[in-house]
């Protein structure tokens, strides 16, 4: 579809409480353009007719998941905030460095940066519990989307996620409980959130034939997650 989220996972700029770290973090958003709206962890700026969306997340027992933590202190900003989600302390262990390049905003001229991206297996725990906590249609569409755009499909997403060094921690047991259950069948909210997110309004017999897409995906994806390392 396109998506023009950037979400970022925050450690130290959020959790802290350094008044200079939130400050630098405020001011070049705002220098970059972005404005921020609501919720307050979202900022916005149009970029050639688009608008691109930056959010950040964090993992923090201050608040409840899914509701938005807030930094202490006079000097943090107004109202800057992350979207608390379980699973994001799990990224800085299992991601993948890729290089980019492109044209800096505002025809700054081009730049080139290695970012850190999170692997399969803390994506998926993302996700799930993203869903979960906040039960939007594009994160079932995220999910499902990228197991089957993954190189050799969902069941090498799964052997990919099996590998990972936090494939162990209670929190992806938790998340691999959760996805068997909200995808299990064509009837659950999981399937029905991916096809209302890609179906046309309306069209029934497509949004069944998508809804059995999802199922089969993260079966697929489970299985490769189940698959025995020896053979």
């Amino acid at each position: 579809m396109g998506t023009t989220d950037v979400d970022l996972v925050i450690g130290v700029a959020l959790g802290d409480e350094t008044p200079e770290t939130y400050r630098t973090l405020q001011n070049n958003l705002e220098k970059a353009g972005f404005d921020q709206g609501e919720p307050s962890f979202r900022w916005a700026r149009e970029v050639e007719g688009v608008t691109v969306f930056v959010e950040f997340l964090c993992e923090t027992e201050q608040v409840a998941p899914g509701r938005i933590f807030r930094p202490k202190g006079e000097f943090t900003g107004s109202g800057l905030g992350a979207f608390n989600v379980r699973g994001a302390h799990l990224v800085p262990d299992d991601f993948i460095e890729r290089e980019i390049e492109a044209e800096r905003l505002d025809h700054g001229g081009r730049s080139r940066a290695s970012v850190r991206i999170a692997n399969v297996l803390p994506y998926c725990v993302l996700k799930i519990f993203a869903f979960q906590d906040r039960h939007e249609n594009k994160d079932a569409y995220d999910l499902a989307f990228t197991l089957l755009n993954h190189p050799g499909g969902p069941r090498a997403a799964g052997r990919a996620a099996r590998s990972s060094p936090v494939s162990g921690h209670p929190q992806a047991e938790e998340a691999f409980i959760l996805v068997e259950e909200r995808f299990r069948d064509a009837a659950q909210d999981g399937p029905s959130a991916y096809a209302a997110f890609l179906a046309t309004p309306g069209d029934e017999e497509e949004r069944a034939r998508l809804r059995r897409q999802a199922v089969a995906t993260i079966r697929e994806f489970l299985a490769g997650f189940r698959e025995d390392g020896t053979k």
